[in-house]
């Protein structure tokens, strides 16, 4: 069954993801579970085997002076005596030129022990602190699971934290589900923070990102590809509200037919998805 909205003629899915993994509604599904988007710090305790402090605040150092407001750090804990900070990149991190500098100068900061400091009076020594970026259009597939807490952490902390069995556990934690193919796919399914809203440098990030990702694990980004496909045919291919339709670098990527064979997850769109 379709949902056809009165006013645009857009689709939109008749069920929500909850039904499917057996919650009975999104509220309870978001403080119990809540997908990678909602509870990352779940995902991150299960993998690292170690409590993660939400928002640390870590100021700029200029001259022996802390100055302005403090960065905000998602989620930090001390891995193996390494500093470490994943970070969620939000649709702001890809839509906003002034976000994205404040990413480079927030690099910048916590790269260098001398310009940092957890205390607002400097009296605290700074860090080195190593950052893992989590972009906001990704879920916990094995795939995904493997890039980051194998191929990211063996590059950028010498050791790598996957295993199956935390993949499992930690797909139960966020999805209420032990099967991979259960898990909410990656990529755009509902969302309005389409890669048309992107800008410029946005989407070459994106790109980045996603040619780093899918040169091991082709999966995301015929996940992802598939699932703005089925979004531009639910707003009657209407693609300019989808994908960014003058950038050329983008096109090309995105001219590509995911294989069936990759799309063993829920895609909230899917025609057999729309009533549980």
């Amino acid at each position: 069954m379709t949902k056809i909205n009165n006013k645009t003629n857009f689709i939109d899915p008749k069920h929500k993801y909850h039904k499917i993994v057996g919650i009975k509604t999104y509220k309870e599904f978001k403080i119990k579970y809540g997908t990678l988007t909602h509870n990352l710090n779940k995902c991150l305790e299960i993998f690292f085997e170690k409590k993660f402090q939400k928002e640390l605040a870590v100021y700029e150092v200029k001259n022996g002076k802390t100055i302005g407001q403090p960065f905000k750090c998602d989620h930090y804990a001390n891995i193996d005596d390494k500093h470490v900070v994943f970070e969620f990149n939000g649709n702001h991190h890809y839509q906003s030129p002034f976000k994205m500098n404040t990413d480079k100068r927030k690099k910048e900061v916590l790269d260098d022990p001398q310009r940092n400091s957890t205390d607002q009076k400097n009296s605290v020594l700074g860090k080195k602190y190593i950052i893992i970026k989590i972009p906001y259009y990704t879920q916990l597939t094995k795939d995904f699971a493997k890039y980051i807490f194998h191929d990211v952490c063996l590059e950028k902390l010498n050791k790598s934290f996957y295993d199956d069995k935390k993949f499992i556990e930690a797909i139960k934690a966020l999805y209420n589900t032990d099967n991979e193919n259960m898990i909410f796919a990656p990529g755009l399914h509902t969302s309005a923070q389409t890669p048309a809203s992107f800008c410029e440098i946005g989407i070459a990030r994106f790109l980045k990102e996603m040619n780093e990702m899918s040169e091991k694990y082709p999966s995301i980004k015929h996940q992802y590809i598939h699932s703005l496909k089925l979004y531009i045919n639910d707003v009657n291919n209407n693609e300019h509200l989808i994908i960014p339709k003058q950038n050329m670098a983008f096109n090309k990527w995105f001219d590509f037919e995911p294989e069936e064979k990759y799309l063993n997850c829920i895609f909230e769109r899917e025609k057999k998805n729309y009533k549980f």
